[in-house]
């Protein structure tokens, strides 16, 4: 794996965005990786929205059924404790889900894939990317 993509990349990924379908082109699923959260993110999205359900529903599905999706688990909470103290410290905390998608990157050694990059700037080590 190389690439974790949030929930606004997914979304963008399943909505066609012509950027983000042209990057996942270039690349092999084993290269792409999802979180648990980033999951979450998108069905409770879709179950929100009942006609983006109808539309994007399916698609949804064979996207988590084509790439990894990586759980939470005592590695990425370690790295979200000690990021989370960090960057409280530093003043500049992360909103929760923000946090474990960065903690799950970082456990990992992923680049993050996201439209906010400048929401990731002051997490050390992390590698952010734009597709859009």
């Amino acid at each position: 794996m190389k690439y974790l993509l949030d929930s606004d990349v997914l979304a963008g990924a399943i909505k066609g965005r012509l950027p983000v379908v042209l990057r996942l082109s270039e690349l092999k699923p084993t290269d792409v990786a999802v979180s648990i959260f980033g999951r979450v993110e998108a069905e409770t999205a879709l179950r929100l929205l009942p006609r983006a359900q109808a539309q994007y529903g399916k698609l949804l599905k064979e996207m988590l059924s084509s790439v990894q999706v990586l759980d939470f688990g005592a590695a990425e909470a370690q790295q979200a404790v000690s990021l989370s103290a960090y960057l409280r410290s530093a003043d500049e905390p992360l909103a929760a889900f923000d946090l474990l998608h960065a903690a799950t990157a970082l456990a990992h050694q992923l680049t993050l894939v996201t439209e906010r990059v400048a929401v990731f700037a002051g997490v050390p080590n992390l590698d952010v990317e734009r597709w859009s």
